[in-house]
């Protein structure tokens, strides 16, 4: 089992370069238009009896998909070329495909057969057994991998093996319904500045709870990226081991307003993703993956079926005072099972052509994403002459651009119980803070706080210990 991994990179460390040179190494890197296995005399494959693999994937779930796009594309030309089809089977979130990957490996009823490609974390990989998935170490030559990221790549290790090859990255930003919070700035005073820190995040939603009657202000996919990310960022491990540092002062620090505001019902329970809270107006900040551009539409629908056009504001996530900025470093990998080397060789062949630098770059702009490979991202962080599908996306990579160049990425750790530990902290806070304790203004006692951050603790190690 991989041992315990928490990894910390900033922009000039991961891709090897400063930002003052990406004019010049995007000149000097060729385009790279396809793979040490182009040679078609050299495969082993026969484009009369084509190889089918299967793929389940994340990217576009029930709404456009530009990994269906780009399997079509890959089927009518380089695919009918070398005798490959690649097949979609499944599309999802990651949440959804993590379950059936393991119920699948498990060999639980109804689950269905393992895919021959899938897109997934890690941590799935620990949950599976990761002995049956592809080494890409064994496609790619060493010259091949260094057009990437290392940080990117070294993510995909997996028991000393690159079993999930980088595809995409993201990390959390901040998306505000603008239409909604002008008119309550504009009553209250309080602006975009203020959501730059977690004490101003905070004020803001309780003057929110107060001028909407009751209402929510903000919610985290994860809320625990939102504990994780903040200890990290005042300088103190956030684990010890596979637990939760919970009696840290860094800890103690993060819960307290969180916490506070949970218990007078300040903060959004739902489950699920804070995009779907944003469109249903239950939330009018939500804070998720740079992805999460793709599923925004351009309107919202209140409970009461009114509906209101929707404007976005897109901001980095906020920081405590004296904090460092750190940021999650976000992204599935491509992994593929184990098979025979014909099977192998295709599995090879489309995924050395999605992460060509003509495909992948693209790719990652259409999904809110950053590219894996250095000439792509070097393109990115120069934003000229980019194919943004519109002017918000124009807006995410400003804001990404300077997430990049100014953070600290935080990987997290790969553990055999980070995943329940990782589910349970969020439901654990859903489930605390779905109905305010404390009403009609009363104030939150500090033993209050003091019993859910207990309760949490005891309840997330009990999900790890199953």
């Amino acid at each position: 089992m991989s041992s315990l991994r928490t990894r910390f990179v900033t922009a000039k460390a991961t891709l090897g370069f400063t930002l003052s040179s990406l004019r010049r190494i995007w000149s000097l890197l060729p385009v790279v238009v396809f793979l040490s296995l182009s040679a078609c005399s050299d495969s082993p494959l026969d484009p009369a009896h084509p190889v089918t693999l299967t793929l389940w994937h994340v990217y576009g779930a029930q709404t456009y998909s530009p990994m269906n796009e780009l399997v079509d594309r890959f089927n009518r030309t380089v695919g009918k070329e070398r005798g490959i089809v690649i097949e979609v089977t499944a599309v999802s979130n990651t949440s959804a495909i993590h379950e059936a990957l393991v119920a699948a490996t498990r060999l639980q009823p109804g689950a269905g057969d393992l895919p021959d490609l899938f897109t997934c974390y890690p941590k799935t990989l620990i949950a599976m057994g990761s002995e049956r998935v592809l080494d890409w170490g064994k496609w790619f030559t060493e010259e091949e991998l260094k057009a990437f990221a290392p940080q990117f790549l070294e993510e995909g290790y997996v028991d000393g093996a690159l079993r999930l090859f980088p595809l995409l990255k993201s990390t959390n930003l901040l998306y505000v319904n603008a239409t909604i919070f002008d008119q309550f700035s504009k009553e209250t005073g309080i602006t975009c500045a203020d959501l730059s820190t977690w004490e101003g995040m905070f004020r803001a939603s309780e003057r929110y709870y107060q001028w909407s009657g009751g209402k929510a202000f903000f919610m985290y996919d994860e809320w625990l990226h939102y504990a994780m990310l903040n200890v990290e960022s005042l300088g103190e491990p956030f684990f010890s081991g596979e637990r939760i540092r919970g009696d840290s002062p860094a800890f103690l620090k993060v819960w307290e307003p969180l916490a506070r505001a949970g218990l007078k019902g300040e903060l959004c329970p739902m489950p699920g993703y804070a995009t779907t809270a944003m469109m249903m107006g239950e939330a009018v900040c939500g804070f998720e993956s740079s992805a999460s551009i793709l599923y925004f539409a351009d309107t919202v629908t209140l409970p009461d079926n009114t509906v209101m056009p929707l404007r976005l504001a897109i901001l980095p996530v906020p920081l405590f005072e004296g904090a460092k900025p750190v940021v999650l470093q976000r992204g599935s990998g491509l992994g593929a099972l184990k098979s025979t080397p014909e099977r192998e060789y295709a599995a090879a062949v489309f995924c050395k052509w999605l992460t060509s630098s003509e495909v992948n770059l693209p790719f990652a702009i259409q999904g809110g994403y950053m590219p894996v490979r250095k000439d792509s991202f070097a393109r990115i962080m120069e934003g000229k002459n980019l194919p943004y599908p519109d002017d918000r996306y124009r807006e995410q990579y400003q804001v990404l651009q300077k997430v990049y160049a100014d953070s600290t990425f935080y990987v997290p750790p790969v553990f055999k119980t980070y995943d329940p530990m990782e589910r349970g902290f969020s439901a654990v806070v859903r489930d605390m803070f779905k109905k305010p304790r404390v009403v009609d203004g009363n104030p939150v006692s500090q033993e209050a706080i003091d019993q859910t951050r207990e309760e949490l603790l005891r309840r997330v190690a009990a999900l790890q210990d199953k």
